[in-house]
């Protein structure tokens, strides 16, 4: 009996031991639990919730502290941007726990401005949009804008004048490039080279397919690309970050800001070097010239009263490059040193005013300069070989006028003026277009499964007279989890100063390139001076360049069946009208050609893009992302059905060109693709990003002589880059980070912007962490 009695004290005492640390364990008010992302890392400002009205956000760190507030509360939501929502019951707190929140698959929660011009989240949107975030940047180790980019599903970084950008087998001289919102200029040959942006500043990029005409006007036949910059998100911060590559090539960044007392003020300068490459050592000069640029920019911003605020913007860009060139001078090579400069300034000022909730005005204006100079000479002599300049000034005013029409409608007013001027020493003038513009735009729900986008741009160009540009999108929720939309848009592009009054004569090459305007007048000097051995066009055909005009059809679906898979497809065909080529005009003397610009095409893409996401475990994420490309001339097809289209074989044969010889448009690939896995190391919290990017064969030239695609020996073999970034994030968020690109050093002559392998290493200090304590 007395066994008995002790065995249920012993129980007893157990029990109450085991409550009491139980009870110890749970949380009280004054203790802290932190709101963590699957990597480990804090997630600031999340919002935790209780009942019908109770709710707190946690701090910068991610720490939320249990208040007496609590008290009889079963149980919390928590809820941040880009993560699901999570139930926890308050009886599971405990003091120093870590909630892990599960991010969202896709982008359905970023919010996006390039496709409205108004915030909207991506999943409202009825309309193909992609949103790179800093997460996403920072995994790709990349230092420039185009490193980011060829790493993306459907775009393609192509060498062309600088690293220039294909978008759904367009190039980029339709593709606008948007800086906050406002277009970047200084284009070579159309080409906006994408190494001009460094992307340590960049909060998001917005990636928006299609013709957005109807909004942005000429350039943004094939799309947009926004790129948005940070402003300070905390009372005062700063931030320092190093990073070193292969090639001598070095990136160093400093930011800061202040958010308080109404001023949001943000500061950013970035110094970039490099030694260059080259891909042929038994030719003089480099295949990419080392360069050194510097990039600085401040944002300022105040908010006056409830309904005033004002922001400027304004950015400096600083590029100098030095190299040398064989040349070929009376039968002998002779070296040539070259240097070459490109300045840029931007300044856009912001006016916005809110007098009730339901309107908001925003007047504003940009203001961008460019510049580039050039000069050529011979080492040995001193003499100069070539020298060329190009002044290029652009300046928008635009208010743009938002009214809530009802809960569910938003109508979108906008009416601006631009001017254009370019002066160079390959133009004869001061060259100078204008244009007025007006825009419409109205987005609407009218029922709790539909959304729709519709709008309209009218442009009245100096030149060209006026363009009217619709657009009309729409999205239909079928399921919670499913949805499918479809956007139909037409754009137009007048023709640029470079292709009505270009006349530039390569000075180390030897060739010449003529306006449409002044080819006739060229061809006629070239021929009094004895130059001319063979006029191939007649130059009288060439003239007045029509506007290039162009409609488009985008349409697919986002499906997610559960929380951890996650699809999107888009289906895409765009048609482009009088495409603007060149052509040689006259085979010269020295052997090289003379050229011009004339509307000849009618041309077609067409294809799928495809992304899909697979989490196969908190740690650890699947993607694959493919695009099928279908491009074609018409003019070509219809000159192959009528047998008019002959090529020479490999035995030199002559023979009928098929439809099933056509390859489509030059540089482009039918199939491209990547695939990407990220993992999260808990032990060590190491970040692992490997990624594989495929771009398959594409057509680099002409070699059998009929200036189309035809011939096997015309495509560039297909190339697989493994790139691969690793990370750790320490306590107050001081990052290091290493790794490298194209690991297995897969090489192709016909792509001169790869180097082959290079390692990476870096790491990013944030000041304002350090100095709180």
């Amino acid at each position: 009996m007395l066994i008995r009695i002790n065995l249920i004290k012993s129980r007893f005492l157990l029990l109450l031991l085991l409550s009491s640390a139980f009870t110890s364990m749970m949380a009280k008010p004054g203790d802290e639990v932190v709101i963590k992302d699957g990597r480990g890392m804090p997630i600031p400002h999340a919002i935790v919730k209780w009942g019908s009205e109770g709710f707190s956000t946690v701090d910068e760190n991610g720490v939320f502290r249990i208040t007496q507030a609590l008290a009889g509360v079963e149980e919390i939501e928590i809820m941040a941007l880009g993560f699901a929502t999570k139930k926890v019951r308050v009886a599971n707190l405990s003091q120093g726990q870590d909630i892990l929140l599960k991010e969202h698959l896709g982008q359905l929660n970023e919010v996006v401005v390039a496709a409205t011009r108004t915030n909207r989240s991506v999943a409202d949107l009825p309309m193909p949009v992609q949103v790179i975030n800093q997460e996403k940047i920072q995994e790709t180790g990349g230092m420039r804008l185009s490193e980011v980019l060829r790493e993306q599903t459907g775009l393609q970084v192509v060498s062309n004048h600088g690293a220039g950008l294909q978008m759904q087998g367009l190039s980029s001289d339709y593709i606008l490039i948007l800086l906050d919102g406002e277009p970047l200029i200084g284009r070579t040959a159309g080409t906006f080279d994408l190494d001009r942006i460094s992307v340590s500043n960049i909060e998001r990029i917005e990636v928006l397919r299609g013709p957005s005409s109807a909004i942005y006007g000429s350039e943004a036949m094939a799309g947009v690309i926004n790129i948005i910059t940070k402003e300070s998100s905390e009372a005062v911060q700063g931030t320092v970050q190093g990073r070193y590559r292969s090639f001598n090539t070095q990136d160093l960044t400093t930011e800061g800001g202040i958010h308080q007392n109404g001023w949001n003020i943000y500061g950013f300068y970035n110094r970039f070097s490099t030694d260059g490459f080259d891909l042929t050592p038994q030719v003089l000069g480099n295949t990419q010239s080392p360069y050194h640029a510097h990039t600085g920019q401040i944002k300022l911003g105040k908010k006056i009263g409830d309904r005033w605020e004002a922001k400027t913007f304004v950015r400096g860009y600083s590029e100098v490059s030095h190299d040398l060139m064989g040349v070929n001078s009376n039968g002998e090579t002779q070296a040539a040193n070259m240097t070459g400069t490109r300045r840029e300034l931007n300044v856009n000022p912001t006016l916005s005013y809110r007098p009730g909730e339901d309107w908001l005005f925003t007047l504003r204006g940009m203001t961008s300069l460019f510049s580039t100079r050039s000069e050529t000479w011979f080492e040995e002599s001193g003499n100069r070989l070539d020298f060329q300049e190009f002044d290029q000034l652009y300046h928008r005013t635009e208010l743009q006028v938002d009214h809530q029409l009802t809960k569910d409608q938003l109508l979108t007013v906008g009416v601006g003026h631009l001017l254009e001027t370019v002066d160079a020493t390959r133009y004869d003038d001061l060259n100078r277009f204008d244009a007025a513009y007006l825009f419409l735009q109205h987005q609407w729900e009218p029922a709790e499964k539909w959304n729709l986008v519709s709008g309209m741009r009218a442009d009245l160009h100096s030149q060209y007279g006026g363009q009217v540009s619709p657009k009309v999108s729409a999205m239909y929720q079928v399921r919670e989890n499913f949805s499918w939309q479809v956007s139909i848009g037409a754009g137009f592009k007048a023709p640029d100063f470079r292709q009505l009054l270009l006349n530039f004569n390569n000075a180390s090459s030897g060739y010449y390139v003529f306006g449409a305007n002044l080819v006739q007048e060229g061809i006629a000097n070239l021929r009094a001076q004895g130059l001319v051995q063979q006029i191939l066009i007649d130059p009288s055909q060439f003239g007045k360049l029509d506007a290039e005009s162009s409609w488009a059809l985008n349409t697919g679906g986002k499906w997610q069946p559960h929380e951890d898979f996650w699809l999107q497809v888009n289906l895409f065909r765009n048609h482009i009208e009088n495409l603007i080529e060149t052509a040689p005009v006259a085979r010269l003397t020295s052997g090289q050609n003379a050229f011009s610009y004339f509307n000849i095409s009618s041309v077609i893409t067409q294809g799928t893009e495809m992304d899909i996401i697979y989490r196969l475990s908190e740690q650890l994420q699947l993607s694959l992302g493919y695009m099928y490309l279908d491009s074609r001339d018409r003019e070509v097809l219809a000159a192959i059905d009528a047998g008019e289209m002959y090529h020479r074989d490999r035995q030199n044969r002559t023979r009928l060109v098929t439809r099933s010889d056509y390859g489509g448009l030059f540089n482009r690939s039918r199939h491209s693709g990547n695939i990407k896995l990220n993992y999260y190391e808990a032990l060590t919290g190491l970040c692992v990003a490997l990624r594989g990017i495929y771009r398959g064969p594409f057509g680099f030239g002409d070699v059998n002589g009929n200036l189309i695609l035809d011939d096997p020996r015309e495509y560039a073999p297909g190339i697989f880059h493994t790139n691969i970034t690793l990370s750790k994030t320490f306590e107050r968020g001081l990052m290091i980070e290493a790794g490298g690109f194209n690991v297995l050093n897969q090489l192709t002559i016909h792509d001169p912007t790869n180097p082959g392998r290079t390692y990476f290493m870096g790491v990013k200090l944030p000041l304002h962490q350090y100095l709180k304590n």
